[in-house]
Order: C-alpha cells, then sequence, then structure tokens
C-alpha cells in the first residue's frame, strides 16, 4: 500500500516546503542549507548543546526549551495537548494512535544528533496532527570521530513514606544504567548502533523500572545526488504501577514494546519517507480483574518536494497516507487511514527583509469529514532584532483508547469529534549585546470541541457517577499566554538561561481551568565552568494546577533544585547529579507524589 501510494504522489508531484533550520543553542542563529529556507521558527538543540548543557534524557532536554512540557509518555507546546503535537524521529512518528502515548522515555539520549521544534509552515508538511508543532529527532551517523561511547551509571533514590510506614527514617533504592553507542564509515556507508539498559527500584513499592533499548540506522549515497538512510529500534519497558497514595495498586504492573523502522531519500529537493511501527501495551492488575492487552500497527509514506512550478518560484507541495491497525481484548479490532496534502507558496522581499508563507493543508480521514486548514507565517529579521508572526488552523483526531476504553472506572465515548485549533503567536527577540540576548513569546489559541478528561466529582456514593471519568468534547477552550527566555553571560564561563511561561488555559463555558495547565512556570539554569569542571543548579517552579475538570481538586505549587557536576580528564567524563536537591515533596497528581531527592553517579568513555 505504501509503495503504491509513493508512486502515485511522486508522479502528481507532490513536494517539501522551502525551510530553513535556525541553529538554536538557547537563542537563534542561521544555519541555511542547501535546499531549505526559513518559514518559522525553529528551535534547534545540537549533539554538542546537550553535552554543553550536562542534558541526560530527551524528557530533560525538552523541558529546557520555552513553552515545551515533556514526560516520558507525552509532550505539549503551549498548552497543546499531547496528541497535537507530532514527535518524529529518523522519520518515523512516535505517537502511539491507539492510547496516545509519545514514548520518549526509552529514547537513548547519547544516540541523539539534533533535535528540532517547528511550528508553522514548516511543520504542516508533515503529515497527522501537527497544529501543536513537530518535535524532529535526528540520530547519529556511522562517524567514528563522535559516535563511540560508553556511559555508566548508578544512582540511589530516596523512597516515599508508604514504602515503609511507620519507619523514622528515610530508606534508599538504587538504580543503574548502561549505555554504548557505536559508529563507523565503510566505502562511503555509514553504520551507528546504540544500546541502553536501566533499573530502577523505584522509590515507591511496586514504581520498579526496567528499560532496555536497541537502534541503529545506516546511511548510504544512491547515484550521485540521492541519499538514503535506514533506521531501525526496538525498545521494552517493564515497570510496577504503584497507584495513588490512597488507592495504592500493589500488583499492577506494565509492559510496553515498541518496534519501528524507516526508509529515508532525500536530494536537493525531494524527500520521501517510508515507515512502520508496532506497539504492544499489556497492564495486569489481577486483584482487580484487569488484564489489558493492546496491539497497534501503523504504515505510513510521506512525500515532499521544493521547486518552481510551471514557472510559479517557491511552490511547496506534500503528501502523506498513514494506515493504522488496532487490536485490543478490551474492545476489539478497528482500523483507520489517515492522509493530507499541503500547498505552501513562499515570498521574499529582500529589501525590507521580509519573508512571507502561505499555505493550506486537507487533512483526510476515514471516519471524519475532511479538514482544510490554512497556514501563514511571516517573518521579518534585521539584526538585531527578528519578529515572526503566526496564524493556522489545525485539527486532533481522537485516540482509539479515548473513543472505546471502558473499565469500572472510565467510561467510553465512541462519539467523540476532532478537535478544531486555531493558533495566534507572535515572537519578538532581540541580541542587546553579545553576551546578552532575549525572547518574547505572546500566543493565543482557541480550541472548538476540545477532548478533555472529564472527572466526575461532587456526586454520592451510590451515584452511577461516583469516582467516574471520561473523555469528552468541551464546546471550546481557550489558552492564552506568553513565553520569556532570557539568556545572560556575564563574565566568562559563566551562563544564566531564564525561562518563565504565562499560561490561563480554561473552559470557555464554565470559566474552569482546565485539567493539569498550571497558571505559572519558570526555570532559572545557572551554569559555571572553570577549566574541565562544569557546575550547574537548574531551579524549577511549577505554579498549582487543578486535577479535575470541576477544580475541586487544587495540586500546590512547588519548587525544586536539580544539582549537576561534571568532570573531563582527556576520554573520560565524571559526571554527578542531584535531583530535588533540597527533597521537597509535592504531588505529580492528586494522591500522586513526585520524585524525593536523588543522587547519579556515572562516567562515560568516548573513543
Amino acid at each position: 500500500m505504501c509503495w503504491s501510494l509513493s508512486v502515485f504522489f511522486a508522479l502528481i508531484s507532490f513536494c517539501h516546503c522551502k525551510c530553513e533550520a535556525k541553529s538554536l543553542t538557547v537563542t537563534e542563529t542561521n544555519r541555511t542549507t542547501e535546499n531549505e529556507k526559513s518559514m518559522s521558527t525553529a528551535k534547534v538543540f545540537t549533539d554538542q548543546d546537550m553535552e554543553a548543557y550536562n542534558v541526560r534524557t530527551l524528557v530533560e532536554l525538552l523541558n529546557l526549551i520555552p513553552g515545551v512540557s515533556a514526560s516520558e509518555t507525552s509532550v505539549n507546546i503551549q498548552g497543546s495537548s499531547s496528541k497535537s503535537v507530532a514527535v518524529i524521529m529518523d522519520g518515523r512518528p512516535l505517537f502511539n494512535p491507539a492510547s496516545g502515548k509519545v514514548y520518549l522515555g526509552g529514547i537513548p539520549i547519547q544516540s541523539i544528533k539534533e533535535v528540532r521544534v517547528i511550528q508553522g509552515a514548516e511543520a504542516a508538511v508533515y503529515g497527522g496532527n501537527t497544529a501543536g508543532g513537530v518535535i524532529v529527532i535526528t540520530s547519529k551517523q556511522g562517524k567514528k570521530k563522535y559516535a563511540n561511547k560508553i556511559d555508566l551509571a548508578y544512582g540511589m533514590l530516596t523512597t516515599q513514606p508508604s514504602y515503609s510506614p511507620g519507619e523514622e527514617i528515610d530508606r534508599y533504592d538504587f538504580l543503574k544504567k548502561g549505555e554504548i553507542n557505536l559508529g563507523t564509515e565503510w566505502n562511503r556507508i555509514g553504520f551507528f548502533i546504540n544500546a541502553l539498559y536501566e533499573d530502577s527500584e523505584g522509590d515507591r513499592k511496586n514504581r520498579d523500572d526496567q528499560k532496555s533499548v536497541v537502534k541503529g540506522n545506516m546511511d548510504f549515497p544512491l547515484f550521485s545526488t540521492l541519499k538514503g538512510t535506514i533506521s531501525g529500534m526496538y525498545s521494552n519497558r517493564e515497570k510496577g504501577n504503584p497507584g495513588k497514595e490512597y488507592r495504592l495498586t500493589p500488583e499492577s504492573r506494565s509492559d510496553t514494546t515498541e518496534w519501528g523502522s524507516s526508509v529515508i531519500l532525500t536530494n536537493s529537493s525531494f524527500k520521501s519517507r517510508t515507515y512502520g511501527n508496532r506497539f504492544h501495551d499489556e497492564v495486569i492488575n489481577p486483584p482487580y480483574n484487569i488484564d489489558n492487552e493492546l496491539d497497534s500497527l501503523v504504515f505510513g509514506q510521506e512525500l515532499n518536494w521544493h521547486g518552481n512550478l510551471k514557472g510559479i518560484p517557491d511552490i511547496t507541495l506534500g503528501a502523506n497516507a498513514e494506515h493504522r491497525k488496532i487490536d485490543s481484548n478490551q474492545y476489539g479490532k478497528k482500523e483507520e487511514s489517515i492522509g493530507s496534502l499541503v500547498i505552501c507558496k513562499g515570498f521574499d522581499i529582500t529589501a525590507i527583509p521580509l519573508n512571507i508563507s502561505i499555505g493550506i493543508k486537507s487533512n483526510l480521514y476515514s471516519d471524519f469529514p475532511v479538514q482544510y486548514n490554512p497556514q501563514f507565517n511571516i517573518d521579518y529579521r534585521r539584526d538585531p532584532f527578528y519578529i515572526s508572526f503566526l496564524a493556522d488552523r489545525g485539527t486532533t483526531l481522537p485516540t482509539f483508547e479515548q473513543r472505546y476504553y471502558s473499565s469500572a472506572s472510565r467510561l467510553a465515548n465512541p462519539d467523540l469529534s476532532l478537535e478544531k485549533i486555531y493558533n495566534l503567536k507572535l515572537k519578538f527577540s532581540q541580541r542587546v549585546a553579545s553576551n546578552l540576548d532575549y525572547s518574547i513569546v505572546p500566543f493565543y489559541t482557541r480550541i472548538r470541541d476540545r477532548i478533555e478528561y472529564y472527572r466526575f466529582s461532587g456526586y454520592p456514593y451510590d451515584h452511577p457517577l461516583y469516582g467516574k471519568a471520561q473523555y469528552q468534547n468541551l464546546d471550546s477552550a481557550t489558552s492564552k499566554g506568553f513565553d520569556i527566555n532570557v539568556t545572560y553571560k556575564p563574565i566568562k564561563g559563566l551562563t544564566l538561561d531564564l525561562y518563565y511561561t504565562y499560561l490561563e488555559a480554561k473552559n470557555d463555558k464554565t470559566g474552569n481551568y482546565l485539567f493539569q495547565k498550571p497558571l505559572h512556570k519558570a526555570m532559572f539554569n545557572v551554569r559555571y565552568q572553570i577549566a574541565n569542571l562544569v557546575l550547574q543548579l537548574k531551579n524549577i517552579y511549577d505554579g498549582s494546577r487543578y486535577d479535575d475538570s470541576m477544580n475541586r481538586w487544587k495540586i500546590e505549587d512547588r519548587y525544586k533544585l536539580d544539582l549537576k557536576v561534571d568532570y573531563t580528564w582527556e576520554h573520560l567524563n565524571f559526571y554527578f547529579e542531584m535531583p530535588n536537591a533540597f527533597d521537597r515533596r509535592y504531588e505529580v497528581y492528586r494522591g500522586y507524589p513526585g520524585a524525593r531527592r536523588s543522587a547519579l553517579f556515572g562516567v562515560y568513555y568516548n573513543f
């Protein structure tokens, strides 16, 4: 199916948007490739940036980006839902259409070459749900000079009080980690392989967690202008589900396995990616007679091309088709197909200088009506200023689990409809001096038929809705606010980064705040380097938020400090980390405590 679609779309010349990747450490710099030009702001972290900021996980890296909030199974940008953000790794979407999760926790950070966060017309050329943005992850290739690395770490976790009730002293459990990268190049063909294993005993009873990952890719030239890349990944995660402190589940277990592969072909104007994913999720909890199994199979093909079309310059065309098959022991077998067609036109007014992009993306669904989503970007850049304005519309598809899954505490809702998302964003940035720059990003998002996890509260014990929840479409919801990012280097070796997000996300009908959307988030990062020694303090503040749709259960705000120390000696790097150094107590969700103080000692060797 995918190859026949590839031939068909190639014949009608659907192609790739003219884009430029702008290299960002914390601020933006230009990095123009031969066939790409900027139509929108791109935030980029390279492997060098990851080493400079001593980043150990992909989730940690994404949370360094202003406006981005990530966990091991989800990510959102400026308050968007995780379903509306496409995460693409080596040409393959990581989104599980059945569960709605994006498995970020199992991606080895040492295997990543670059992470780009894009929005607007540049994001629209990717298929699927992209209204919230696109995160593009590129793995390292087979170049020995930066690929070969061994990383070993050992740490301790402070356990929660429920782990050993009645004891007055803290207990500690342990975690272990090992990772290896190997890369080489032979006869212009590059080979890269990464393997990761993590084992954590957990800070609560039945919160142990084991991860194993193997991923690799091969890049090779085809003819004189065509380049190919084949990538593959296997990951498995087995863990306990401890439940909430007031409703413990000491026998609940989860097992998640992911297989994925992709083939990418590129030249100066054309790009093709073919991909396939398989996800297997299993959850058991014998005391509650829960034994859920869920298999997801995804195949997709995407084609992009940029060039002059019948004398009209700067035309971009793109097409995507994807088929999904689900097999659940709870609600049976389901199938659906989705697709998209994109056309963009770019205008360059060099005298100002101004870049304008106008486009439209049509999203096609087998189970929902066709949606037409316009895209508009305008960029102005004149050193030291950069101004960008974005206006677009997008749609988000409800997951299979949201529509069909039911249990003793959750109701199915097969009548869920698409979310319709309208975005307005303005970015202003300035490099005030060689050691000081800042950016401000006001944003406004209105979502019609927003899908919200609605927890019924306020009902008596004998009411049929007591303790129940259901995914529902709200009439509409609005998210508005702004991001601020300031980077200052007062003296040699010292870097100060400030990130702040104000987000007001409400149900337009009731005026209630949306589930788990804090009003304030801030991070202040202090990094000081003396020769080969790097010290880093990361101060994190998350404002209060509500844990239900009726705003009855409030989660208090929290502050924590993460400490990092790195020392490099020749090919060896020694590191020490202490997340939540002051051992602050807080809740992530109602009844679900956040991680207490932990310590991690590690060393990696480059060879």
